[in-house]
């Protein structure tokens, strides 16, 4: 299971269901291009930093969200996201501005208030909200400041946010992401942990089940938002795991909330299935025991 891990450990003081409050920083100012519109357009994210400030002594650096072939990250420093809106893909996650709802990547919407320099996005799955200031918006690109929290290390205390940069869908540019903000030290890359969860962002339909009885076909589609946390046909998010079994060529996959098959249940695939896109008759059991076993079909169609 991939897992992100800052280059220092933190440890939140803020909670989630806060809404955040950002102000504008001295060195941010914001580049709206006269023609250039934010609504009704799809954005796709081509690139991110997070910076981190040690409020005790002053201290700055920056980091990269992207690079090395790493395109996965987060807006929260450690462990990904319990939210859909706080997980990164590079060229994959879009974001989509309508005049009172925000879209994310084309299936998930939420409401949206504000101005076209100072945005609110509302009703996130935990109940939060997330703001963002845009830093630079043309024709081709936006750039945005968002995910600013509090955290604390070591008895040090800290501030950290993210700027991300988007193309327009259709748009091309070429080193687009600003000049990192002046006053912070460079630090590379986010690091990752070496065990890789290859499953996030993809998609697959469940073709069919057999329960005992008689074959079902569903067709519903499980998307693969975080490391943690996946969703049918576009509902609510909820959790799964998966986990290689050392010793053998199997992997051991847990779905919570599955209920395309009536309820939380976890069965053992074969450790190459997101290379080979399918999911062959798989026993899929009930982990509390309360529902039949089932044999599970499912093709991959992202």
């Amino acid at each position: 299971m991939k897992k992100l891990f800052f280059l220092i450990t933190l440890v939140f003081l803020s909670t989630s269901c806060e809404k955040e409050v950002i102000e504008i920083p001295e060195n941010n100012v914001v580049i709206v291009e006269n023609n250039a519109e934010l609504i009704g357009y799809n954005w796709i994210l081509s690139d991110g930093r997070i910076y981190l400030e040690n409020m005790d002594n002053g201290d700055k650096s920056y980091y990269d969200h992207f690079g090395n072939n790493q395109n996965i990250s987060s807006l929260q420093p450690i462990n990904g996201s319990d939210i859909l809106f706080d997980s990164l893909i590079q060229d994959i996650t879009t974001w989509n501005f309508g005049n009172s709802n925000f879209t994310l990547n084309g299936e998930y919407a939420y409401e949206m208030n504000g101005t076209t320099e100072i945005v609110s996005i509302n009703g996130l799955e935990d109940g939060s909200s997330r703001s963002l200031i845009v830093l630079e918006l043309t024709e081709e690109k936006l750039t945005v400041r968002v995910g600013e929290g509090y955290a604390s290390s070591n008895g040090s205390n800290y501030n950290y946010f993210s700027t991300l940069t988007f193309i327009k869908q259709g748009e091309s540019c070429t080193s687009c992401q600003p000049n990192a903000l002046y006053g912070y030290t460079y630090g590379g890359l986010i690091t990752q942990s070496t065990e890789e969860n290859e499953i996030v962002g993809t998609k697959w339909v469940v073709t069919k089940y057999y329960d005992g009885f008689s074959n079902n076909y569903p067709n519903d589609t499980l998307h693969f938002v975080s490391n943690n946390q996946y969703t049918i046909n576009g509902g609510t998010t909820t959790n799964y795991t998966l986990s290689n079994i050392i010793g053998n060529n199997m992997s051991e996959m847990t779905l919570y909330g599955f209920y395309t098959i009536g309820g939380d249940f976890s069965g053992f695939v074969p450790s190459n299935f997101i290379e080979s896109g399918q999911i062959n008759s798989a026993l899929f059991s009930d982990i509390f025991n309360t529902n039949n076993d089932k044999l599970v079909w499912m093709s991959r169609i992202q």
